[in-house]
């Protein structure tokens, strides 16, 4: 018998195939669960809209889209500080704070549509919040009328919402109370 020769290919296609099995062997998740957000670098096509409806007096109505490349776009169409469009600047990482927050705070799990069906008691009047994740696979709408009562998940719709506000600066361009109240003389009609 001669001496042993070394195969460098079939040593390497064995250990390939050692580590595929292995990386496959723990996955969990099923194709189609897009209750956790799968992970990849976020673009500028990937973004987090929030939208705020009219209600029966002064509430602030704008959309916000939060873009996985850092760019915010408001537009405030009533009763907010900024009126109109406006651009901004944040960090990637924003983005990936706010999805952390759509994860945690169970967005996933959360039914699409809040306006009817869902509720059982629905008080009129109440504005509107639309809630839309692209990024990545995970593509979802929630539509919430406030005024929709009885449901399980209201608490974490509220939560979302108030985490989504702070996360997203909405403060920033709707202003305070007093900042986005119907005044004469602003452009805006008085009461």
């Amino acid at each position: 018998m001669g001496p042993v020769r070394f195969r460098p290919f079939r040593l390497a296609t064995a250990a390939l195939a050692l580590l595929l099995a292995a990386c496959g062997s723990g996955s969990t998740a099923q194709s189609g669960d897009l209750a956790t957000p799968p992970a990849h670098d976020p673009t500028g096509m990937d973004y987090i809209a929030l939208k705020k409806g009219p209600c029966f007096g002064a509430c602030p109505v704008f959309d916000i889209t939060l873009r996985g490349d850092g760019r915010v776009e408001f537009y405030g169409r009533r009763f907010t500080k900024v009126s109109g469009q406006k651009l901004d600047q944040q960090s990637t990482g924003r983005f990936l704070e706010a999805l952390d927050i759509l994860e945690e705070r169970g967005f996933g799990a959360l039914q699409g549509d809040y306006t009817g069906q869902t509720c059982t008691v629905m008080a009129s009047d109440h504005p509107t919040i639309t809630i839309e994740v692209n990024s990545g696979d995970w593509k979802k709408t929630v539509v919430w009328n406030t005024g929709c009562r009885g449901s399980d998940d209201i608490v974490t719709l509220e939560r979302l919402v108030r985490d989504l506000d702070w996360t997203l600066d909405v403060d920033s361009y709707v202003g305070t109370d007093a900042e986005h109240a119907p005044t004469s003389g602003k452009g805006r009609k008085s009461f």
